[in-house]
């Protein structure tokens, strides 16, 4: 029995440790004002998802190159990852998450919530798929109804159920004592534009990224007035081991152009639809 006590004691005081350090870190960073949407990002708490390689790593690195607290997520930590974390000082944890498992999302999240998050600034909905085994399912014939309920799982339901979660334990939304807003960045494709669908094929990732531009717009609404606020984000085609390295950009000059929108260098990103370079496109 006293064992037990001795045991739920130490837990909690490890608990409590984690909370210290945790305030203690953000006071390094924190800025000496409220976050308000489309602010310049620098002193805040991130959150970025799919973050061990590509444009998720780069977004990594810069936000702490402007000086904010980052908290990863991702389902296998990469070696560069871990790297980054061990030099940031702190500043950088990795945590696991499968966006395509609620379960994970739910447990990530009570994760921040046991570590001492109280407020995440900027959400960065980064994690995605193009298919289950890259493009070897892009045409029509190849199509199936597995296929298409997988990549929705990841590219449209997690981040839904991301903000969800952060909602529901109070990490973002009503209730900040400062009156901090947040900014979600989802991470979606001009790809999932009907107008801009020139070329065909593609079903589940199209379909997924159309998906997720409705439910931002939902979003939108349900949360403006607690104060939370949503951009949707396209990063171009970029050499990443998810185009398999097809692309025209390297993941640093997509991750620093999505960051520019995301502080209002383009113009509201809430109303309006940019790529990395500022160009705006249409539904």
């Amino acid at each position: 029995s006293s064992a037990a006590a001795s045991s739920v004691a130490s837990s909690s005081s490890s608990s409590s440790v984690l909370r210290k350090c945790a305030k203690q870190r953000r006071a390094t960073v924190m800025a000496a004002s409220p976050y308000k949407a489309q602010d310049e990002i620098s002193g805040r708490v991130v959150l970025v998802t799919g973050a061990n390689r590509g444009i998720g790593l780069e977004l990594c690195k810069l936000f702490l190159e402007k000086g904010n607290e980052v908290r990863a997520g991702c389902r296998v930590e990469s070696d560069a990852l871990a790297a980054l974390a061990r030099a940031s000082n702190g500043r950088l944890t990795v945590s696991h998450v499968d966006v395509g498992d609620e379960r994970s999302i739910a447990e990530f999240v009570d994760g921040l919530k046991a570590a001492g998050v109280e407020h995440v600034d900027v959400v960065l909905n980064n994690a995605g798929v193009v298919g289950s085994d890259g493009y070897s399912k892009w045409d029509l014939q190849s199509t199936t109804q597995e296929e298409m309920i997988y990549v929705f799982k990841v590219n449209t339901c997690g981040p839904v159920l991301m903000v969800k979660y952060l909602h529901q334990l109070g990490l973002i939304g009503s209730g900040t004592a400062d009156g901090s807003e947040t900014l979600v960045g989802n991470v979606t494709s001009k790809v999932g534009s009907v107008d801009d669908n020139g070329s065909g094929q593609g079903y589940a990732y199209r379909a997924s990224k159309s998906a997720l531009n409705n439910c931002n717009r939902s979003m939108q609404i349900d949360l403006a007035p607690q104060g939370v606020h949503f951009a949707l984000l396209h990063p171009g085609w970029v050499r990443t081991g998810m185009t398999e390295g097809r692309g025209l950009i390297d993941a640093r000059e997509s991750a620093s152009g999505l960051i520019r929108v995301l502080e209002g260098a383009f113009g509201d990103c809430e109303h309006h639809w940019f790529d990395y370079k500022g160009d705006a496109i249409p539904w």
